[in-house]
């Protein structure tokens, strides 16, 4: 772990990256920018951008985790789908009930492990442990996932991600009726004082993150609903907390309130019915369907990509529609 500040003592023209490629030893440039987008690099308590010119009495503060170069990940076969691939970068569609990368306890497995073995090369701007990865999907979300096989590839997908100018679109099946066809869910997320895992969406500040997400209802049911999402910012379980803040948890979100207890709130046939289709999916119902964004080098040229909406998904939706409460 780097964790370091250093105070600007007198008048200096030099930018954020620049000053602390000299100070930071052995840390490319390129790393220190992807670090000052990511807002592990923070200037008088604030986000900052690698261009920002220094100031005398600028604070400036720094943490982040060191790439490990002693732990190599193991290759691993795996059967990945390609949705898109050049020389920059890759799409992945995950299934559900994949790690993204290892962490304790759990070496092997993951997504990384199978990247490692398919691809021949991928950044590491953020450790050997994630080589390549770029953004993550919850374990059990499915759906598109953005790979880069060079660190230039890399910042540039993080500074859009930054910039807000990716657009992600998520399928879900969520319980209840939805008040609106369509609107906006938005508010603060915190983690849970009880169970850091998780987080609540409150209307304050209260040293929270800020979330946005649009939503629109593909299909109402009685009791279920098929609902596009398209975050506006990317939070840790954003659609996940939006939903189940909104009293329409995921369908199979037993974290956010949208697995097996819920049934208890229905009637008992109803209950019996809707814990066997929870059980057999084994997951929640929340699956990245597309994303679009702005090719390396391609002079503003986009691309959308697709992740069909699982199979089973339009059976449980079929199965779903059927039931009446």
């Amino acid at each position: 772990m780097i964790k370091k500040s250093f105070l600007v003592q007198e008048p200096i023209d030099l930018r954020l990256d620049v000053y602390l490629t000299k100070n930071l030893n052995q840390i490319s440039r390129n790393i220190i920018k992807h670090h000052i987008i990511k807002d592990h690099i923070m200037v008088n308590g604030k986000s900052s951008k690698p261009s920002y010119l220094l100031q005398k009495g600028d604070l400036i503060e720094v943490s982040f985790e060191e790439a490990k170069t002693n732990d190599e990940l193991v290759s691993q076969r795996m059967d990945l789908e390609i949705l898109y691939e050049d020389k920059n970068i890759a799409a992945i569609n995950k299934p559900s009930g994949l790690v993204m990368h290892p962490g304790v306890g759990n070496e092997r497995g993951t997504l990384a492990n199978g990247l490692v073995h398919h691809f021949n090369s991928l950044s590491d701007i953020n450790g050997k442990e994630r080589l390549g990865i770029v953004h993550r999907l919850d374990a059990d979300t499915s759906g598109i996932v953005l790979i880069a096989k060079t660190n230039e590839s890399h910042i540039n997908l993080s500074n859009q991600f930054k910039n807000r100018s990716i657009n992600k679109v998520y399928f879900a099946i969520t319980w209840g009726k939805w008040q609106n066809n369509m609107g906006v869910i938005e508010g603060y997320m915190n983690r849970k004082k009880l169970d850091p895992t998780s987080y609540t969406l409150s209307s304050g500040e209260e040293n929270g993150k800020y979330s946005k997400s649009f939503f629109q209802i593909n299909r109402q049911y009685s009791n279920f609903a098929c609902v596009e999402f398209r975050p506006l910012t990317g939070r840790t379980h954003q659609i996940r907390v939006h939903s189940s803040s909104n009293g329409n948890p995921i369908f199979g979100d037993d974290k956010y309130g949208g697995g097996l207890k819920k049934c208890n709130e229905y009637s008992s046939k109803f209950k019996k019915l809707i814990s066997t289709e929870i059980i057999n999916l084994n997951r929640h119902a929340l699956h990245a369907h597309s994303i679009d964004f702005e090719l390396l080098n391609s002079n503003g040229k986009r691309l959308k990509l697709e992740a069909p909406i699982p199979a089973g998904f339009r059976d449980l939706e079929h199965k779903l529609s059927s039931y009446e409460n």
